[in-house]
């Protein structure tokens, strides 16, 4: 399957799941969500692997990431508004939802992490 018929099988799949989504403008093959504990000072596994998907939806939030679990039924996604503050670290993409809970999304291939850490940023 050629590069194009990829991204059209997967943005298909993805509007099944948010049909405001548009478009893929990133994504990354292998990607863990992890949360943290201010009370432990510790990062654990959420139970969300897959592949990551930057998207751009037709109505607001403009912009989200959304990752199809391979460990389960329940997939992972973020809206993305101006308000939320994201820090690229070597090992995560940590960002922190409205609810106050922290995140650390970790790529197995550290260009694509720091390459989508830094559009999440912008």
């Amino acid at each position: 399957m050629n590069a194009d018929a990829r991204v059209a099988l997967n943005l298909r799949v993805l509007k099944r799941h948010d049909k405001c989504i548009r478009r893929i403008v990133d994504s990354t093959s292998f990607a863990v969500v992890y949360t943290f504990s201010r009370e432990t000072k510790e990062w654990t596994k959420a139970g969300v692997e897959g592949t990551l998907f930057l998207v751009e939806r037709s109505v607001s939030p403009l912009y989200g990431f959304f990752i199809m679990n391979r460990l389960g039924l329940e997939n992972f996604s973020a809206s993305l508004n101006r308000s939320m503050e994201i820090i690229l670290t070597p090992e995560f993409v940590i960002y922190q939802n409205d609810t106050g809970k922290v995140y650390g999304l970790w790529a197995y291939e550290a260009t694509d992490r720091e390459r989508i850490g830094n559009m999440l940023i912008e």
